[in-house]
């Protein structure tokens, strides 16, 4: 009787494990609806599915329980950050958080996580992945952490419940070293890892929605919005070499780093991102093991916490911290090589690097998009200007159209080119040529 007792007891208390395992996932999942982000250790793991594509990249390493937001909170959300440019949400949205398997140039496997975004209810969707802008390059400014009420990075969940919305089926995703225990930082501007990083969610979408007819496959738009801009375009470049089975419709660039060395040299220009400079040379002093001249860079106040400093600031704190003024940042030396466009003769192992990963120095067909604003402060005007007339010199092939938009800033282009982007990529879908600036410039 005794031993009874202590099996009812046993069953007693297993019994409240599982109520109290069910309410906290319960509330788990309230928390996930309420901040709009996954934390990782919620993450659900399952056995990885392989796709085809090199060393099983895409592979989906893990995947949460998909939240659901009705047509009237997608439109409730679009309205967040395109307000009166809002497109009438056409479907209910599925939101689930994955890691996947990336790898990096020297074939040493990544994790990489992202955020798919599904039209419920639609057979054969369209792809549209999607690169974030710069968030920052340590751990805790992970895109996939962004809890706009907290701290605004640029609010990409409205923008990918909107183009899920519409009809496509959305991807967005992080970048290397972000929340990868194998990973310091994340190498801010390394094209290749950005671009590889891009191709390999869009993998892990289609290995993740699998099911025959779900999705059109032979239609993948990829966008990316600033930083995002440059991955996309990077992604591009070495789509055919590097994930040949994905066919890219096209490509579109929301004020779109292009030029490495011009958006640095732009701080002498009227551009605020002072900090670009630290973020690149802590990024390809690590990654490219090199060692830069800091002493005539930067000036000596930055020079000792300089890793720490970059890792330690997200976007919405880096403009406070380093200031909008280059002579607070760099020393007249550098500053004066930015302005007379001699950073080869004065920094040549920086120039190099930088110039190695700039995004328009391959030759594709994909027609592509830039979409930008008359006053964007970031990334200026001119360097998507000069990206057409760069790209359109590449190839006779070549298709890029810049829509300048005269009273946008950076940060609102997106919104002001919705409408604009919507019908651009439909046009590509019903087989229509796209608008292409080079046949002025030939």
């Amino acid at each position: 009787m005794a031993k009874r007792k202590r099996r009812v007891t046993s069953r007693k208390k297993l019994a409240i494990l599982l109520v109290l395992l069910v309410a906290t996932i319960g509330i788990g999942d309230a928390l996930m609806r309420y901040y709009s982000f996954t934390p990782t250790a919620i993450v659900v793991h399952n056995p990885p599915r392989n796709i085809s594509g090199r060393k099983s990249a895409g592979t989906v390493l893990s995947q949460t329980t998909p939240v659901i937001f009705t047509v009237a909170q997608v439109q409730a959300m679009s309205h967040a950050d395109y307000g009166p440019y809002t497109p009438k949400a056409k479907y209910a949205v599925s939101k689930t958080v994955i890691t996947y398997r990336s790898y990096d140039l020297d074939g040493s496997p990544l994790t990489i996580h992202a955020r798919i975004y599904l039209p419920i209810g639609l057979a054969n969707s369209p792809i549209f992945g999607f690169g974030p802008g710069t968030t920052g390059m340590g751990n805790s400014c992970a895109p996939s952490l962004e809890v706009p009420a907290k701290a605004s990075w640029a609010n990409y969940e409205s923008h990918m419940v909107t183009y899920a919305g519409q009809g496509y089926a959305t991807v967005i995703t992080d970048y290397e070293g972000f929340l990868d225990p194998t990973r310091t930082m994340h190498h801010y501007m390394v094209g290749p890892l950005e671009g590889r990083a891009v191709l390999d969610s869009v993998r892990a979408l289609i290995n993740y929605d699998s099911k025959p007819g779900a999705l059109d496959t032979n239609t993948i738009f990829l966008a990316g919005y600033s930083q995002g801009g440059h991955s996309v375009l990077w992604a591009n470049q070495i789509a055919k070499s590097y994930a040949p089975e994905l066919s890219i419709s096209g490509i579109i660039g929301f004020g779109a780093v292009v030029n490495v060395d011009e958006t640095l040299e732009d701080v002498t220009h009227g551009s605020n991102l002072s900090w670009f400079g630290p973020y690149v040379l802590t990024s390809y002093s690590d990654y490219y093991h090199e060692q830069y001249p800091l002493s005539t860079i930067l000036l000596p106040k930055w020079i000792p916490n300089l890793r720490s400093d970059v890792l330690s600031h997200c976007i919405n704190t880096d403009l406070e911290f380093w200031g909008t003024n280059p002579a607070n940042v760099y020393t007249p030396a550098f500053i004066s090589a930015l302005q007379t466009h001699s950073l080869a003769t004065s920094y040549p192992a920086l120039e190099a690097r930088m110039v190695q990963n700039s995004a328009d120095s391959v030759a594709t067909t994909t027609p592509i998009l830039l979409n930008g604003g008359a006053k964007d402060i970031v990334i200026l005007p001119q360097q998507q200007m000069n990206a057409v007339a760069t790209i359109c010199k590449l190839s006779s092939n070549t298709i890029v159209h810049l829509h300048e938009y005269p009273t946008a800033t950076h940060y609102n282009t997106m919104a002001l080119s919705i409408a604009d982007t919507l019908a651009w990529m439909d046009n590509l879908r019903q087989g229509k040529p796209a608008p292409n600036d080079c046949s002025k410039l030939r």
